[in-house]
């Protein structure tokens, strides 16, 4: 019997005919995911069923299809990324446990695997914009980040190790995807992704953006390190809407861009989407000014204490387990640790770009109510991003890039507050301009 095309009728029987995770007289009930944002997330890409018994017990079983689940079957995507995520979920289980769905029953012929309900948790991009705080996050992240690197590299795997881990984790479909959107213009040949309806002020200010060819130019120069560095597994898709959280214990999922690539492509994606909750909260109005303000704060914190927290831990991963060819020679660490620092910031305003710039839907600023806000969200994301590409090899420290941030941030509020009054068609200087 064929169960190539689940449904919410057909993923019952699947489950009981495949595996013995229920009791066979257990009465099954489904729910598919996709139909609330802030509880399912904002991916657009697989078939996702949450199947619980009467007892509370629940699992998740997700299916890849030959397509994109929210754009239907004219948006072609290889359902082998199902495959690629069930064994990177298997394989950094091992590294990280605490930080990973446990996995019950994989069927690489479906295509889909069933894995631990992380329910419990909440996705935390909707958390960050209801303004919760997650003082254990960067210990968490960063912890993962620096372990799955460094354990996945040739600093710790035998040589032929890790080529074999590098042949395994091609991925060449999915890479292909995240090779193109984060770098390069497209919407003028692709609206695939774009959203429904855009702002003209939205496009006209992207317009300007990749109108500067010297941008352009750094964009590319990233493009070939991310494209040619195999240093370690990467996850490929680290966004805020890809960790599960709660104050004490963080899932990270949905790993099916997952391939070998630079150790500082995961760092850089996550840092763009922490930028976007900050940047936020200039324009939420729950609380008070001072109570925006602190939580802005705390998101630089988590910025700034995530990226030293990769640091501490990759150290300390290398002087326990690093190979004797490299253990003692701590100069080349820290040359690794310092470009990635540079290349954190680049593939920061990289994934950026690829959101904002890229009309791509982003709820952390859709989700504002007054559009003259989302642009003004929007413009700045991009001046900021510009800025983190730019400036990048300037950067020695995790202080020099919450600067950047910081610096940008306030020059573009007191530019606007310049502005404020005048007759200047496309800015909206109407738009509430002083920072709170």
């Amino acid at each position: 019997m064929s169960y190539k095309d689940l449904n919410p009728e057909t993923v019952i029987a699947y489950i009981k005919t495949n595996t013995d995770i229920f009791p066979v007289d257990a009465k099954l009930a489904v729910y598919e995911f996709g139909s609330d944002e802030e509880t399912d997330g904002d991916g657009f890409v697989n078939h996702l069923y949450r199947v619980s018994d009467e007892t509370g017990k629940s699992v998740v079983l997700k299916q890849a299809k030959p397509y994109m689940r929210i754009f239907g079957e004219e948006a072609k995507l290889t359902p082998r990324r199902n495959q690629m995520e069930a064994k990177v979920i298997q394989l950094r289980a091992a590294i990280t446990p605490e930080y990973i769905p446990e996995m019950y029953h994989a069927d690489a012929n479906n295509n889909l695997f069933i894995y631990e309900d992380c329910g419990r948790l909440k996705i935390m991009r909707f958390e960050l914009i209801k303004g919760k705080s997650f003082p254990e996050f960067p210990k968490k992240i960063g912890a993962f980040m620096a372990k799955s690197n460094f354990y996945t590299s040739e600093i710790y795997l035998d040589q032929i190790a890790h080529k074999a881990l590098e042949c395994t984790f091609m991925n060449p479909e999915m890479r292909h995807i995240m090779e193109t959107i984060l770098f390069v213009k497209r919407f003028d040949e692709d609206d695939t992704f774009r959203l429904a309806e855009v702002d003209p002020n939205h496009v006209a200010m992207t317009e300007l953006f990749w109108d500067k060819r010297e941008v352009r130019v750094e964009l590319l120069k990233l493009r070939g390190i991310f494209m040619k560095r195999s240093e370690c597994l990467v996850h490929g898709d680290l966004h805020t809407s890809n960790i599960m959280v709660d104050e004490n214990e963080m899932k990270v999922i949905d790993m099916e861009y997952t391939f070998m690539g630079p150790t500082s492509s995961d760092s850089g994606y996550l840092v763009g989407n922490l930028i976007y909750a900050y940047i936020a909260w200039f324009h939420h109005s729950d609380g008070t000014r001072q109570s925006r303000k602190a939580y802005r704060k705390e998101i630089l914190g988590y910025i700034r204490d995530l990226i030293n927290e990769y640091q501490r831990v990759y150290c300390a991963c290398w002087d326990k387990d690093a190979k004797p060819l490299y253990r003692e020679y701590t100069e080349y660490r820290e040359a690794i640790l310092k470009n990635y620092l540079k290349e954190v910031c680049g593939f920061a305003g990289c994934q950026i770009i690829s959101r904002v710039g890229g009309l791509i839907g982003l709820p952390d600023f859709d989700t504002l109510k007054n559009p003259v806000s989302r642009n003004c969200a929007r413009r700045l994301s991009l001046l900021i991003a510009d800025e983190l590409i730019m400036k990048r090899e300037t950067v020695e420290n995790t202080d020099d890039i919450i600067a950047i941030i910081v610096t940008i941030t306030y020059r573009y509020f007191d530019v606007m507050k310049a502005l404020k009054g005048r007759d200047l068609s496309g800015i909206q200087a109407q738009q509430k301009t002083v920072p709170e």
